[in-house]
């Protein structure tokens, strides 16, 4: 994943001034024109509320500690959750859809990761529910064996790996949501004027404190989630006074 990340960031001129080959200034304006670049903000920081919903049910009121001992009660809340889960995603995708066809290539870009990942973890969702689903039928016929319960793990692990590099993509999409924001009117690409005013700035960091006000620390660090990544690296660009909106002097 760190491998790809980098090779976005020298794409699209995430990489610190110098690291970037000379010439690629004006292919950053042409790729990332001053335009709608508030409202895929707005969009894209709304879209990333859904994936809270989801973060919430994994880490507070999951199945397996409102139902510890009763296990047939705890896989069909599971089944349950998958089910909300897909949906919470499904409304993640069509918010950005309609950036598919932006004249910003780099919005474009951006919201194209999160089409795919998203609709890989609704595919991912799909299969994992098939797969508690003939676990409850197993347990529920009494033949639930230790072999099978062994398979049922592998599964779910090969499941996991997945949904990590379908995660991964949507940490990426972050980062370029970043870039969008960013001037075309910066030199180079190198500069540090947003294309939004300060107005929209701060109206965009309300939405996002909507949601992520408990994730106030700025960049990627170890042991985040796609959720806790995501808000980091867009509150960076909104709270850094390193950056200028474009009304200000």
């Amino acid at each position: 994943m760190f491998r790809c990340l980098l090779l976005l960031l020298v794409l699209y001129g995430l990489m610190p001034a110098g690291t970037v080959a000379a010439g690629t200034g004006g292919a950053f304006a042409q790729n990332n024109p001053d335009v709608l670049k508030y409202q895929f903000a707005r969009s894209y920081i709304t879209a990333l509320s859904y994936l809270k919903d989801i973060d919430d049910r994994l880490s507070r009121n999951t199945p397996e500690k409102l139902f510890a001992h009763q296990k047939r009660k705890m896989i069909m809340a599971t089944i349950n959750d998958l089910t909300l889960d897909s949906t919470d995603l499904l409304v993640v995708k069509n918010y950005l859809l309609k950036y598919l066809t932006a004249p910003n290539m780099l919005m474009r870009k951006t919201a194209d990761m999160v089409v795919v990942s998203v609709s890989r973890q609704i595919a991912i969702n799909r299969d994992e529910k098939t797969l508690w689903e003939k676990w409850y039928d197993l347990n529920a016929a009494g033949q639930a064996t230790r072999p099978k319960e062994i398979q049922f793990v592998k599964d779910q692990y090969a499941l996991e790996l997945r949904r990590k590099a379908a995660d991964d993509n949507i940490v990426q999409a972050s980062v370029l949501m970043t870039k969008v924001l960013q001037s075309a009117k910066n030199k180079g690409g190198r500069g540090h004027l947003l294309a939004i005013t300060a107005a929209q700035r701060q109206e965009l960091l309300d939405k996002l404190d909507s949601f992520g006000s408990s994730e106030l620390d700025w960049g990627l660090r170890p042991g985040q989630t796609t959720l806790q990544a995501s808000i980091a690296v867009i509150r960076e660009i909104l709270e850094d006074s390193i950056w200028t909106s474009i009304d200000e002097k």
